[in-house]
């Protein structure tokens, strides 16, 4: 039998509307044909044996602007009190500088790159001209449903493996999708038949303020020191079927950069299952009348090519504990503080978060740079969840096609020494995979990482137990991760900004100190 490509699909009808724009989600229909892509046939359909067949709900759910009105019980006019403009004006330009794919901001530099499988990749990332990350992108997402009535039990998708990031990016609208003085990156594909093709303005690249990054006052004297935080924010939107997923990489002034990742777009759903409660489905969450939603995950893993002040690393693991050291008297019992443990192989650095002990990994450089304080190797740290709940790792049972396919997502840290061809965490081709690939195969070996090139594996997403609140389209749920410097720098390296008082900031008629 010749190789055979095979996708589910999904159907949903779509009631009202033109140029597709019915909220079909709102309308689920449970029979899901298996199409071979190669011979361009149907190979079965499931769900036709469902008897007697379920109704398809009808109700108007809908979110896009031209069918607001025609919402049977959601909002269906636009509220009367509006909200007034925010406008965020650079009126000097912005401070920047782009060459090329190059750039340059308040001592930070990188350069934008771009692939069909990943989107966004940056490269070469230094800070105060010392390099930090070789090489930072996504590089694989394993979404399970929990729900095991079929066919659903085989719901899963392995979005960057499966679909492609950049493949899936969306062309971004100044004033909406970024807001203040933009420069736009483009990115170049191919389509199915290897013919070249641009997404325009796929990358967006701007500044935000992130409020006050620090301040003191002295109380003796009632002196004020203050400074805004402000973050160059590279960017960029996929759209995977229903779900959008907004890419958020974060450059401070303090030397810091954060991972955002935001959720939005709409909820998969299906009709409740034969057998269950119509009003109080086992696996999911009625999110409009007979619509249901599965409970599900969104397992992401990025990929840091660490290279602190150097291309040899070494990585802790550093918990905080109550009395790390017995050995010494606790007399009034208030001794507590961190451990640090060296991760010397690849089996040893399979590990999980625990917020109980507040866990980092910190990236050491190891030839040899030394911090001028401290005297210890200059240092960045992992931490995760800094935006968002603490979450577990992939949930499903280790049995499981989901779980072996993606046992990447079953631990929120992994570390490699470098090698060109460990490229994608679950493997390079992920559809239809038989065999296991990827992180659990590359380990196997367990070779040393200590001191050497290595690659941080870091597992994270959010667990999603959808809401009423989540349908017609979904408000955006967020994680994220960041490095940050421990020891990279000789004290705090945003000391150094000048004092600004913001001359466009003015008090509202109505507040009681207008008048002073």
């Amino acid at each position: 039998m010749p190789p055979r490509r095979l996708v589910q699909t999904f159907l949903y009808q779509r009631v009202q509307g033109k140029d597709l724009e019915d909220n079909h989600y709102a309308h689920p229909i449970d029979i899901l044909p298996v199409v071979d892509l190669n011979t361009r046939t149907v190979v079965r359909i499931d769900g036709l044996d469902r008897q007697p067949p379920p109704e398809i709900p009808q109700l108007s759910v809908n979110y896009h602007r031209n069918l607001v009105q025609t919402n049977s019980y959601l909002q269906n006019e636009w509220r009367g009190n509006a909200l007034k403009a925010l406008n965020i004006t650079q009126p000097d330009g912005p401070s920047f500088s782009v060459d090329g794919n190059r750039v340059d901001w308040q001592n930070w530099s990188f350069t934008v790159g771009w692939n069909a499988r990943e989107g966004l990749v940056l490269h070469k990332i230094n800070f105060d001209g010392r390099p930090v990350v070789n090489r930072l992108s996504l590089v694989e997402m394993a979404v399970p449903y929990g729900d095991p009535n079929p066919p659903y039990s085989r719901k899963c998708a392995f979005d960057v493996g499966d679909y492609g990031l950049g493949f899936c990016a969306n062309s971004l609208e100044l004033g909406c999708d970024c807001l203040g003085l933009i420069h736009y990156f483009d990115a170049a594909l191919n389509d199915s038949n290897g013919d070249p093709y641009v997404v325009k303005k796929a990358i967006c690249m701007h500044k935000e303020d992130d409020g006050i990054m620090w301040k003191h006052v002295e109380y003796r004297n009632g002196h004020n020191e203050s400074r805004r935080a402000r973050e160059l924010v590279i960017s960029f939107i996929c759209t995977v079927v229903n779900y959008e997923y907004l890419f958020y990489i974060r450059f401070k002034l303090n030397g810091e950069i954060e991972f955002e990742i935001r959720l939005s777009g709409e909820l998969s759903t299906n009709l409740v299952s034969a057998g269950e409660d119509s009003n109080d489905p086992s696996y999911g969450v009625l999110c409009a009348p007979g619509v249901n939603s599965q409970v599900h995950q969104h397992m992401f893993c990025a990929r840091i090519d660490m290279s602190v002040d150097g291309e040899k690393n070494t990585v802790s693991e550093v918990d905080v504990v109550a009395h790390p050291d017995p050995s010494v008297e606790n007399p009034f019992g208030n001794i507590f503080g961190p451990v640090q443990t060296v991760l010397r192989s690849e089996g040893e650095a399979v590990r999980q978060y625990d917020a109980n002990r507040a866990r980092t990994w910190k990236i050491s450089n190891a030839e040899g740079k030394l911090n001028k304080i401290t005297g210890k190797p200059t240092a960045y740290k992992l931490v995760p969840f800094t935006k968002g709940p603490a979450q577990p790792p992939l949930l499903t049972a280790a049995n499981s096609s989901v779980s072996k396919k993606g046992e990447f997502a079953t631990a929120h840290l992994w570390v490699t020494p470098y090698d060109e061809l460990e490229r994608y965490p679950a493997g390079e081709y992920t559809p239809q995979a038989k065999e296991q690939d990827g992180l659990p195969i590359w380990i196997k070996d367990n070779e040393n990482i200590e001191g050497e090139d290595v690659v941080l594996w870091h597992a994270f997403g959010v667990t999603h137990v959808p809401r009423v609140e989540d349908f017609p389209v979904m408000n955006c749920e967020v994680t994220a991760f960041s490095l940050k410097p421990d020891g990279f720098s000789s004290g705090n390296p945003a000391i150094d900004l000048p004092p600004e008082t913001n001359k466009m900031s003015e008090l509202d008629s109505g507040c009681c100190s207008a008048s002073k």
